[in-house]
């Protein structure tokens, strides 16, 4: 699969913290604007054990100074969160959006950033901070409905977890569109945003952007 014409970056959340997103962007975990109540989802474990790594130098500095998003949606984690695997947290997919910007977005706000080819904490995954580098890509893995390791290829699993990592904060105006799990839930964010005073499309996508067989 070619690089795609339009890359999407994609962060999931929790829908109790959508509001502080809208009102303050995306943020760092250890960043001042944070939420007392933001509801952490996913491996607690991995954050903790990546917030004190380095990055990739350049851009340098921390992994704790990045706020990561997936290249692809239907990631391996939002199945641990949906399923409960592996002792992750279970919380169903209905509670769960998507914040999706873009690379055209994160070019036009001059934010610095690498990405990487595999998931960013495995030892294997390279960093890379070129656009031409976006080639070197497995896009088929990260893009697959299906990607379980298999006998011939051990690495499937951590290339469709290929992270595009953004440093100290995504401001609301990068957010190109929010996706979520049902009309019910659209209604919810819709009524958000009227209230907050944003026009961000929300589309309704289970099939594209969740796990639709659980």
């Amino acid at each position: 699969m070619a690089v795609p014409s339009d890359i999407w970056l994609y962060r999931i959340t929790h829908i109790d913290n959508l509001e502080h997103i809208l009102r303050e962007g995306c943020l760092t975990v250890h960043s001042k604007k944070r939420s007392k109540n933001y509801r952490q989802i996913g491996d607690k474990s991995m954050i903790d054990y990546r917030k004190d790594l380095d990055a990739p130098n350049p851009p340098g500095g921390k992994f704790s100074e990045f706020i990561p998003f997936y290249l692809g949606p239907r990631s391996p984690m939002l199945y641990q969160i949906a399923t409960g695997w592996e002792d992750i947290e279970q919380v169903d997919q209905r509670e769960i959006i998507y914040i999706i910007s873009s690379f055209e977005m994160v070019k036009e706000h001059d934010l610095e950033f690498f990405f990487t080819d595999g998931h960013a904490r495995s030892r294997t995954s390279k960093p890379f901070i070129n656009e031409g580098d976006f080639k070197k890509l497995d896009w088929e893995a990260i893009y697959a409905r299906r990607w379980n390791n298999e006998a011939n290829d051990l690495r499937r699993k951590d290339r469709k977890q290929s992270e595009f990592l953004v440093k100290d904060h995504l401001p609301v105006s990068c957010i190109v569109r929010i996706g979520v799990y049902s009309v019910s839930v659209k209604r919810k964010v819709l009524d958000l945003l009227e209230s907050i005073g944003l026009e961000i499309d929300v589309n309704v996508d289970p099939r594209e952007l969740y796990y639709d067989h659980l």
